[in-house]
């Protein structure tokens, strides 16, 4: 009967009448149409079978067409858009009312739509509580197709003692990825957290390598309900086991410096180091100070690769606010400047951008049931690792990659402007500008410690290479080549079997984590801190709501330039009694005159990470960040002066590249207390500790 009634709803959807039920129960329905209309039909069972059958069926009409059809309910509104809501879950209400009223003359109101796209929705993606029923199933079925991966669910100890079974964490690392790790990529781990966006409501913590295309490589991701030093450190723990990184020694994190996650890399992997991003300082750091040229000389101590020039950039910072530098250095350097990174990891990222990227990259996965999203990540994954081996073919005939070559090729049209003075049986003085770099061809190390970091030849290097008839390319590091790329993605994650080849069990039955609903609308984006990026707060976006302008050439406000009186008024006078000719010839000098005003400009101007002479202005223009570090950091070490070498700068740092900054121009902020200096409650925590210890002893 269910089915026999849906089909007359179809049927009163295409044929546009408005049906009404004459007598229905379970054994019969009977449709008619309007008042004086043939129309008849009767639906019953059939006293052969077991089924229903249609025993009556007047299908003519002397009634007109329908704009309100009753027969059109959410159910088969539901069925009716399902196929699309598939391929476009996106799809929205409003496009459903249009296609209803363009193709059947139908009015629906806007309520049963929504409720009509909901159930599509939840059919589609499966029972929520469902979902959680086949978890153990699925993880059982990667162990099968994917032997030696890590799959670890976790249950909430409070709801089993309350004799429930409840989901509480999720772990998952393949074993393709594993060797990916081991065999090809450089050392580095970038460790990130991003939150889910279905009913689901949780964290997904992600750990991320790069590869030589700066390219991220997922390496292991896991499902925890907030994040915290506990989460974080159950999640360490089993990357440790993973990657088998022992205690973390020539291994190096970089995060955003999450809640715990800091203290946990310590404790968890003594031996690792831990890098900060640099935007993420940036943020933190901009609250307070905005201005364009602190900024600008910001990245720049971030940028600077030896401990005399993080000084020379630190005390022009100084310069313009001795406060401003306090503040920066109150972060420590060691986790933010190249001058004091280590050189295992042969990657002298400063940011955390590549982890950004692949929360963005499983932005519409983030918003499905738990399976489902593992699932739409898993296959993104495994058809990232065969797109990626790929592109080993597009790569020149040295074998190293693209990504690399052009670093290689910017330092080398720098390595012109060098000089090499002494050379003795492993070491040369190479002259850059005011300072005398050392390098030993030996150790591949440089006193700018760029080949340290990178692995590739920096332009002192690759001078002295040329002067000793060396080709340059031959000493880039191994994890640059197409034999590594290709060990990194050799390996392939297998495909997982369907849901009816598993093995579903009653005992395997679990609770979703306790959901709680929120007051008001359902978020689909995240809350952003209001200082985390000028142009995410609108000052630097595309959008001028809420913005007064103001005129560049009368200093007017409400109005811009292009739309000033008293500009047009000076250009209509200044036109009086010229010919068409001169005038078109008196504009082609002015452009003219703008092109090679730009060009000078151009060649001149400094790294402005915002556009030029941000930092003079008061009211600065909305512009998008133009300048991307490599070129602004190859025109900056192309525009140094002569080579004079008068500054010698000396190895500095232990086995791995690590020192300590020492005899800075500016110490860190202190806490104060009504002007004077205070100790904090964590402080004095410590300090208890400490003479608890101590005592203890």
């Amino acid at each position: 009967m269910k089915e026999g009634r849906q089909a007359v709803n179809y049927y009163a959807l295409a044929s546009k009448r408005a049906l009404t039920i004459i007598k229905g129960d379970t054994k019969r329905s009977r449709y008619g149409c309007e008042e004086g209309c043939p129309f008849r039909c009767l639906i019953s069972k059939d006293g052969k079978t077991e089924g229903f059958k249609i025993k009556t069926l007047i299908n003519n009409h002397t009634c007109e067409e329908a704009f309100f059809n009753p027969r059109a309910d959410s159910t088969t509104l539901a069925k009716y858009f399902r196929n699309k809501l598939q391929n476009n879950p996106k799809y929205k209400v409003k496009d459903m009312r249009g296609e209803l009223e363009n193709n059947f003359t139908l009015n629906v109101c806007q309520s049963k739509l929504k409720r009509a796209k909901r159930m599509t929705l939840e059919k589609l993606e499966g029972s929520f509580i469902d979902e959680y029923n086949k978890l153990e199933a699925y993880a059982q079925e990667i162990r099968r197709s994917n032997p030696e991966s890590d799959v670890v669910i976790n249950i909430s100890k409070d709801a089993l003692a309350e004799g429930k079974t409840q989901f509480l964490r999720m772990y998952l690392c393949f074993d393709a990825l594993k060797k990916g790790w081991k065999r090809g990529l450089r050392p580095l781990i970038g460790v990130d957290g991003t939150f889910l966006k279905g009913r689901c409501k949780g964290m997904l913590l992600v750990a991320l390598g790069q590869d030589c295309m700066n390219s991220f490589y997922p390496l292991a991701w896991a499902i925890v309900d907030k994040e915290t030093s506990r989460t974080w450190s159950w999640f360490i723990e089993l990357l440790k086991r993973s990657l088998d990184l022992k205690d973390g020694a020539g291994t190096t994190f970089t995060s955003d410096m999450q809640k715990g996650l800091v203290d946990v890399v310590d404790k968890v992997l003594p031996g690792a180091h831990h890098r900060f991003c640099m935007r993420h300082v940036e943020s933190n750091w901009c609250k307070k100070w905005r201005s364009g040229e602190m900024r600008k000389l910001m990245w720049w101590c971030s940028w600077s690769s030896y401990d005399e020039e993080f000084k020379d950039q630190l005390k022009k910072l100084g310069q313009l606010s001795e406060e401003a530098a306090r503040d920066l250095v109150n972060f420590p350097p060691r986790a933010w400047c190249r001058a004091y990174f280590d050189t295992q990891c042969k990657n002298m990222t400063v940011d955390n951008n590549f982890t950004e990227s692949f929360n963005s990259w499983i932005l519409v996965p983030r918003g499905k049931p738990i399976i489902k999203m593992l699932e739409k990540i898993r296959v993104k994954v495994m058809n990232l690792l065969v797109k990626n081996e790929n592109k080993t073919k597009t790569w020149g005939a040295n074998g190293v990659s693209p990504e690399c070559m052009n670093l290689f090729n910017d330092w080398r049209s720098i390595a012109h402007r060098c000089k090499v003075e002494f050379n003795g049986y492993w070491g040369y003085k190479v002259s850059d500008g005011e300072d005398r770099h050392t390098v030993n061809l030996e150790h591949k190390k440089c006193t700018c410690r760029l080949w340290d970091l990178s692995g590739i030849p920096c332009p002192h290097a690759i001078k002295v290479l040329i002067h000793k008839k060396v080709i340059p390319e031959t000493k880039i590091h191994w994890w640059y080549t197409k034999e590594a790329y290709i060990l990194t993605y050799k390996h392939k994650m297998q495909p997982v079997r369907g849901e009816r080849s598993w093995k579903v069990e009653a005992s395997h039955a679990m609770l979703p984590p306790d959901v709680v609903k929120q007051v008001g609308r359902p978020k689909w984006k995240r809350d952003r801190e209001p200082d985390k990026a000028r142009k995410r707060k609108g000052e630097w976006s595309q959008s001028r709501k809420g913005t007064q302008m103001t005129c560049r050439n009368c200093d007017e406000s409400n109005q811009n330039a292009k739309g000033c009186c008293k500009e047009k008024s000076t250009e209509n006078a200044s036109m009086k009694g010229k010919s068409p000719m001169m005038e078109s010839n008196s504009q082609s000098r002015i452009v003219g005159q703008e092109d090679d005003l730009q060009q000078i400009q151009v060649a001149t101007q400094d790294f402005e990470p915002y556009g030029p002479n941000v930092g003079n202005e008061e009211d600065p223009p909305l512009r998008p960040m133009v300048y991307p570090e490599s070129k602004s950091w190859v025109e900056k070490l192309m525009a140094r002066s002569v080579p004079t070498g008068t500054r010698k700068i000396s190895f500095t740092g232990d086995h791995t590249g690590v020192s300590v900054p020492t005899n800075l121009s500016y110490s860190p902020v202190k806490t104060t207390w009504k002007g004077k200096k205070a100790v904090s409650s964590g402080q004095l925590q410590m300090e208890a500790k400490k003479k608890k210890n101590q005592n203890g002893s």
